[in-house]
């Protein structure tokens, strides 16, 4: 009875932490107020199913299983970075090292925080389910039949919740995942569960163990579509459809005989990963989480920077000799610099890209050049709210009421001297692709500046642009408007 009232006090620790932050209410009102848009009225040509042409009409069975392939996109792709930070609050808070002083066990704590994270997902979820129904009722061409509605988001989301919660647990109990690289790892984690099970279906089920990995739900739901409509000509989401041809009934997807098992195994298996995660868990040691904290550098970090310091030490040196003025400009560079001292990783990248870029073809090489700098500029405007600095540098004359300007300058300086080589290789392609790297590099540096300042920490734009960029990987100029830095011409 002890360890459930100890497990009940972690999830109403947490929920209540994450509830009464502002910006959990802004993202839940706005995921909340998505469906308006992923619902779109049929009078403006566009519909959320449209199949071989024709829409489907506005039923529960529809519309549940349209909003739930939404809400398992969110919580399995962005609910990791929304909810990856309750042990590190409790690092932050020192609330952790009273709780590690108590008879709780390491895996009591980190059940709770996985069913803190569970709840608090579901409780996301579950508003914007309700916010569906209420579209249904607004545009709906059928009455509501809430259990049919409901049972579209069973079948698709659990897996996904599971897996999130565990993932996020396991990382922050593991120094070396529990910063940047770990919002980076689970990233292309993410993609490698979503690519196996999407090729599986493509291939007609030829992977069949693939299913028992289906955390994304998108392997059931294709596979549902296909057989219970018989065509491959499916589009979820707004979409434009042909207002000749005569609107159809779907009743949404249905469990069947043959994926019970592969459902519930997809749900369970991440279960898996806690007492991975209670092996490696830090239990707010002060000797193991200064990693965490990110106060000292990682082991691995740091024998990297003691190997690259007599090279970076010089380099550092030198570009610091403009910054010697005081002016605002000087403050701008100094502090791009600072990037190279804070993370040794980036000029070790720096050489890396300048290298690849040399032999290596524009249109190969600058993809992989932007996920790189995206990474090293994603928190230059958060790292002193994260390092207690931030009410120091507003002592500075000047630079309080210039912050954001310091910090936009400070990304963009990093941008043009990580793509040095490449702006160097492009100019001789023309004007217009010069032109449009710049581009590129300007936007790099504006949204990371902007999402780090609205949201305190570097997980929106990681995110944000990953998904962005993945897109245009797969792209490949196919669609002009999206190659941004051109990528491919």
């Amino acid at each position: 009875m002890k360890s459930i009232a100890r497990l009940v006090a972690i999830i109403r620790a947490d929920f209540l932490v994450r509830f009464r932050r502002a910006s959990t209410a802004i993202a839940f009102l706005l995921l909340s107020a998505f469906a308006y848009v992923w619902i779109p009225a049929p009078s403006t040509g566009r519909t959320l199913i449209q199949i071989n042409g024709q829409r489907a009409i506005y039923n529960s069975g529809a519309l549940g299983m349209g909003t739930a392939s939404l809400g398992m996109m969110f919580v399995g792709l962005f609910g990791y970075y929304v909810i990856s930070n309750s042990i590190r609050r409790d690092i932050n808070s020192r609330c952790g090292i009273i709780a590690a002083s108590t008879p709780m066990r390491s895996i009591e704590y980190l059940f709770g925080k996985f069913l803190g994270n569970v709840a608090f997902l579901i409780t996301f979820l579950a508003g914007f389910m309700l916010s569906s129904m209420a579209m249904l009722l607004v545009r709906g061409e059928a009455s509501l039949e809430p259990w049919i509605f409901f049972r579209q988001y069973l079948w698709l989301t659990p897996a996904a919740i599971v897996l999130v919660s565990a993932v996020a647990v396991l990382f922050e109990s593991v120094s070396l995942l529990a910063g940047k690289l770990g919002d980076v790892a689970y990233f292309f984690l993410y993609l490698l569960f979503f690519g196996l099970v999407v090729t599986d279906e493509a291939s007609g089920g030829g992977i069949r163990w693939a299913r028992y990995f289906d955390f994304t739900g998108f392997g059931f739901m294709i596979h549902q579509m296909q057989h219970s409509l018989h065509t491959n000509s499916v589009s979820i989401g707004s979409s434009p459809f042909d207002p000749t041809k005569p609107a159809l009934i779907f009743p949404g997807v249905s469990m069947t005989r043959e994926w019970i098992a592969p459902r519930i195994v997809s749900t369970l298996l991440p279960l898996l990963l806690l007492p991975v995660a209670a092996l490696l868990f830090h239990r707010f040691d002060p000797v193991r989480i200064g990693p965490t904290t990110g106060k000292t550098n990682r082991k691995w970090i740091g024998k990297v920077q003691s190997l690259s310091k007599p090279l970076t030490r010089r380099v550092v040196a030198l570009l610091l000799v403009p910054a010697r003025n005081g002016s605002f400009l000087a403050a701008i560079w100094s502090d791009a610099v600072l990037t190279f001292t804070l993370f040794p990783l980036a000029f070790l990248a720096f050489i890396g890209v300048t290298v690849t870029t040399l032999f290596a073809p524009v249109a190969a090489a600058l993809p992989i050049v932007f996920a790189a700098l995206a990474i090293i500029v994603s928190d230059v405007a958060t790292r002193d709210l994260r390092a207690g600095t931030i009410a120091s540098l507003y002592a500075v004359p000047r630079l309080r009421e210039r912050y954001v300007w310091w910090k936009f300058g400070s990304a963009l300086v990093i941008s043009v001297i990580f793509c040095a080589m490449p702006i160097a290789v492009t100019a001789g392609a023309g004007l217009k692709r010069l032109t449009a790297l710049f581009f590129g590099i300007i936007f790099i540096a504006s949204i990371a500046t902007l999402l780090a300042i609205l949201t305190s920490n570097p997980k929106a734009f990681i995110v944000g642009f990953l998904s962005f960029w993945y897109i245009i990987v797969n792209d490949r100029g196919a669609t002009p408007l999206l190659d941004f830095a051109g990528f491919y011409g």
